[in-house]
């Protein structure tokens, strides 16, 4: 099979498209012929190397964590699926990953893919609405009529995060740039903040949760900003930042000291400050399958490109003018 392969962390030109073998299937897997992967933030992090301090890979690898596909074989353990069924999930980052054309898969990391958007767009879905779900809905179905403030809101988890925010009765104020302001407030978002103009913790104050997808010194405003009692779920953690200043071995300490501040600070001022790392769990993929069904969900394609133009793809995600997801299909 064809696989863009990662043999030295780099540029987006680093990677090769090369024919290999495909993975061996484990009794719990499930092998996939690709239709779609999706490029995720993280995934441009694991190239440049900045991840690998957490993250060892053992280089040449296949990158990607999004999938949807047809199951093309089950492991002998594998109930849940069978030849044919169409699915989206995450790999796992410790094997081959989805940029390529088959790909295998836990089949407790796998789901039934939504059946009312092309399967390639739910690729779109399962780690960005993972973490949207695990950041929100937690604290949202306790109880409606919350304030929450979702930042980049036009990004991968951010467009995302809205519907799922108002599905659960939120109201909702989101940051993106004024050209984005329709596309949010299509989405459901109550108010935009073009954070090119205007200070949006200047502007918000009494909140419930705050999905803070911007880190640093976002995190401590997004404290203050939060009612006692309040949540900042954040997706950010700094390890680029702290790999480049120390090293991948340092950087991993750097960071798990100030996730540990962060939540020390929430607590102290009686607020819950979480570090959210997306899990894979078969009920979200679920859940976010029956959104998608029913009409509340829809991820947004931006950009897709074949699998030679995987460099290509990465190249945009990181010019920061995305809005929703880029798709490699091969």
């Amino acid at each position: 099979m064809r696989a863009a392969r990662l043999h030295a962390y780099g540029p987006p030109e680093a990677f090769r498209i090369e024919d290999v073998e495909p993975g061996p299937l484990r009794p719990n897997d499930v092998r996939v012929r690709v239709v779609a992967a999706s490029i995720n933030p993280v995934d441009a992090k694991i190239r440049a190397g900045s991840q690998r301090g957490a993250i060892r890979l053992h280089l040449p690898v296949t990158l990607g964590l999004d999938v949807s596909g047809e199951v093309i074989e089950v492991g002998p353990k594998v109930s849940d699926f069978a030849v044919g069924d169409l699915v989206m999930g995450c790999p796992d980052h410790r094997r081959d990953g989805s940029y390529a054309e088959q790909v295998v898969v836990d089949a407790a990391s796998l789901a039934k893919a939504p059946t009312s958007i092309p399967l390639e767009h739910a690729a779109a879905l399962p780690l960005a609405g993972q973490t949207a779900w695990q950041c929100l809905v937690p604290r949202l179905s306790q109880r409606p009529g919350q304030r929450v403030l979702i930042q980049a809101g036009s990004g991968g988890v951010g467009h995302l995060a809205i519907p799922i925010a108002k599905a659960h009765g939120a109201w909702v104020a989101t940051t993106c740039s004024e050209k984005n302001h329709a596309f949010v407030e299509a989405l459901g978002a109550d108010a935009a903040i073009d954070y090119r103009t205007h200070q949006w913790w200047e502007e918000l104050s009494d909140l419930d949760v705050v999905l803070d997808a911007l880190g640093y010194e976002e995190r401590d405003r997004a404290l203050a900003a939060v009612a006692r009692g309040g949540q900042v779920a954040s997706i950010v953690t700094g390890l680029p930042v702290a790999t480049e200043r120390w090293g991948p071995n340092l950087g991993v300490v750097a960071v798990a000291l100030g996730i540990l501040g962060f939540t020390l600070r929430g607590w102290l001022q009686g607020k819950s400050a979480r570090t959210v790392v997306k899990r894979n769990q078969r009920a979200d993929l679920d859940a976010l399958a029956r959104m998608v069904d029913d009409g509340t969900l829809r991820p947004h394609i931006h950009a897709s490109f074949p699998l030679d133009g995987i460099g290509e793809a990465h190249t945009l995600l990181e010019s920061h003018r995305v809005v929703g997801k880029v798709l490699v299909v091969p």
